[in-house]
């Protein structure tokens, strides 16, 4: 068999193996999107990065393995690629990976809410004692007001009472 065949088959089997990646590249975001659900900003920023991302790995296939030649034979196996991955594997993996991270996710915070639970019934008991300072403290306030108002309308009476005898 001649170098040149061989070398044709290596490069279909890399731009192959380059859609099985992209795919499965996408199927992990896919995957983090389920177990961390965000905003459509950040889900934007993610595809942006993830599509600048599969553009410089064609760009790398194309430009190191094909000396820069445009082939449209790669672009047709990088595609079979992801085709194939996607109506083999990637259904399964989506869902089953999705579903253990989900499950992980939840027993760790499980076990860090147990974790907290020290902590949590710290804080609900300062913010009890906080509370029962902050009522004392209103209390003597209103009675400082009150006393203040009391003082400061006696002071007028006072003050007009000297000023009318002048």
């Amino acid at each position: 068999m001649s170098s040149f065949i061989v070398e044709e088959g290596q490069f279909l089997h890399n731009s192959i193996l380059l859609g099985v990646g992209i795919t499965f590249l996408y199927d992990c975001l896919r995957i983090f999107r389920r177990v961390f659900p965000h905003h459509i900003f950040w889900v934007s920023v993610e595809d942006f990065f993830y599509w600048i991302f599969v553009s410089v790995s064609i760009f790398y296939l194309l430009y190191y393995e094909n000396n820069g030649d445009f082939r449209w034979f790669a672009i047709l196996g990088t595609l079979a690629g992801m085709f194939l991955f996607q109506k083999t594997l990637s259904p399964f993996f989506v869902k089953y990976i999705s579903q253990l991270m989900l499950w992980m996710k939840k027993v760790v915070g499980k076990i860090l809410g147990f974790l907290a639970r020290p902590f949590g019934m710290a804080a609900r008991a300062a913010g009890k004692k906080a509370a029962s300072g902050n009522r004392k403290i209103r209390r003597v306030a209103r009675i400082l007001k009150k006393r203040l108002t009391v003082w400061g309308r006696t002071a007028k009476m006072e003050l007009c009472k000297r000023h009318k005898k002048v």
